[in-house]
């Protein structure tokens, strides 16, 4: 059997920006304004069961969003497959709920990305000083000097 050569690429990142260094230390922050839909119009599956607790995605209407931050209520809003009983306040609660849940994930990445860091440091060991330097290579020196 004979095989083509085939013509060898690199591979192609599906975020080039996030390759550089400085892009790693940036946390990503969603674009939407409502966070009780996402701008979607329909209200996130986590967040209808804190009001409708027996919700089941497979036989009820999902909730139409009615806050009014929301850039895309309008398709939800007049079409009788969603639910429409969620108020106006709900929504808005939904969406400071949902705020405040992005909020604490950010806080702890944060605290785990310093636990990480902490963790990849020699136990026992220290930040130097300038005189540890100085010491440092003051034996190094004397060494040096002995053979």
């Amino acid at each position: 059997m004979i095989i083509k050569q085939l013509p060898q690429l690199p591979p192609e990142p599906i975020r080039p920006e996030r390759l550089s260094s400085e892009a790693m230390k940036e946390v990503w922050k969603p674009s939407w304004r409502c966070f009780a839909c996402h701008d979607s119009g329909i209200i996130n599956y986590y967040l209808v069961f804190l009001v409708i607790p027996d919700f089941n995605d497979k036989i009820h209407k999902y909730p139409a969003c009615k806050n009014p931050s929301c850039k895309n209520i309008a398709p939800a809003s007049s079409n009788p497959n969603y639910d429409h009983r969620f108020s106006i306040e709900v929504c808005r609660e939904l969406d400071k709920i949902c705020r405040e849940d992005w909020a604490q994930t950010i806080e702890n990445k944060f605290i785990n990305f310093k636990a990480l860091a902490e963790m990849k440091k020699m136990p026992g060991s220290t930040d130097r000083t300038a005189n540890d330097d100085r010491e440092i290579l003051q034996r190094k020196a004397e060494i040096e000097a002995q053979s």
